[in-house]
C-alpha cells in the first residue's frame, strides 16, 4: 500500500498560486511516496507528461495514476467522441509514466438520471475497451450528481461489464451524497483500484453541504477502518490525499495521519 497526494491544481491551503513542485519536497517529507498525476494541472502549469516524470524521479516519488476530464454521458456524440480520444490520450501518457491505471472524471457534475447513467455506462465500456488493449485498469470515482451513491456505483459497473472497469473510492464524497462512507467501502471494497482521501464533520448551515473539512484522522470517515475493509479483498494500491479544504483540513498534518494509517499496515 502506498501514501499518495492528489496534484490537482497550483493553489496552496490559501488558495493562492503557490510552488507546487516545492510543495511535493516538504510533503515527501511527512511520508509522501506517490502523486497522482491530473493531465488539466499539467497542462495549466505548462508541464509535459515526461517533464512530470522527470521531476518525480529526481525526487524519489512515483506517479501512481493518471487523471483525465471526460464527458462520456454528453447526449452530444462528438462531445463523447472527443472524450474518448482524451482516454487515448491517457493511456499514451500512462505508457510514458510506467503506469498501469487511468481515471476517468467529469461529466458526472452536470448529469443524472437513468437516460445520463445509460450513456455514461456505455461510454465507459468503450473507455474500458480502449485500456484494456493497453492492459490497463480504468477507473471512475463516486462524485456529482450521478454514480455518487454506492447503489448508483453498482449499477453502472453492472451496466457497462468491463472487469479492468474498477472504482476510485473517496470516503469523503460519500459523506456529501448522504452515504455512510463504511457501509460503502464494505459493498464496493472487491471493485477498488484507488483510494482518495479527505473528511468533514458536520457544519449545519454551511453551504453548498451541511459539513466542512478536517483533517484526516478526524471527522465522519474512518480511513482506518476503510483501509482493513478493502485490504481483507485485496486491496493494496495509494491512497491519496486529496488537497482541498484549505486550512481546514490542514494538509501536512492530514498527510501524516495518513502515513500513520499506511505504514500500520507494514508493520502489522
Amino acid at each position: 500500500m502506498k501514501i499518495g497526494i492528489m496534484l490537482m491544481n497550483d493553489r496552496g491551503p490559501d488558495g493562492q498560486p503557490w510552488d507546487w513542485r516545492r510543495a511535493l519536497e516538504r510533503w515527501q517529507g511527512c511520508g509522501l511516496e506517490s502523486v497522482d498525476l491530473f493531465h488539466g494541472m499539467l497542462a495549466a502549469a505548462g508541464e509535459t507528461v515526461a517533464g512530470a516524470k522527470r521531476l518525480l524521479d529526481g525526487l524519489g516519488l512515483a506517479p501512481s495514476i493518471y487523471c483525465v476530464p471526460t464527458d462520456l454521458i454528453s447526449p452530444d456524440p462528438a462531445v463523447r467522441a472527443a472524450a474518448l480520444d482524451t482516454i487515448r490520450r491517457g493511456i499514451d501518457a500512462c505508457a510514458e509514466l510506467g503506469i498501469r491505471q487511468l481515471f476517468s472524471h467529469g461529466g458526472q457534475h452536470s448529469n443524472a438520471g437513468d437516460e445520463a447513467l445509460g450513456r455514461y455506462a456505455d461510454g465507459l465500456a468503450q473507455a474500458a475497451d480502449l485500456a484494456a488493449a493497453a492492459e490497463l485498469t480504468l477507473s471512475i470515482e463516486n462524485a456529482g450528481k450521478l454514480c455518487h451513491t454506492d447503489d448508483e456505483l453498482l449499477r453502472c459497473l453492472s451496466l457497462a461489464r468491463r472487469p479492468n472497469l474498477r472504482l476510485t473510492f473517496d470516503g469523503g464524497n460519500f459523506v456529501l451524497a448522504g452515504c455512510e462512507s463504511q457501509r460503502a467501502a464494505e459493498r464496493l471494497a472487491p471493485y477498488v483500484t484507488h483510494v482518495h482521501v479527505k473528511t468533514f464533520v458536520p457544519a449545519p448551515g454551511h453551504t453548498p453541504w451541511p459539513f466542512r473539512y478536517c483533517p484526516v484522522g478526524q471527522g465522519l470517515v474512518d480511513y482506518r477502518r476503510i483501509r482493513d475493509t478493502v485490504r481483507q479483498a485485496g486491496f493494496d494500491g495509494c491512497m491519496s490525499f486529496e488537497p482541498e479544504g484549505g486550512v481546514d483540513s490542514d494538509w501536512e498534518r492530514s498527510l501524516q495521519v495518513l502515513t500513520e494509517i499506511v505504514n500500520e499496515v507494514r508493520r502489522s
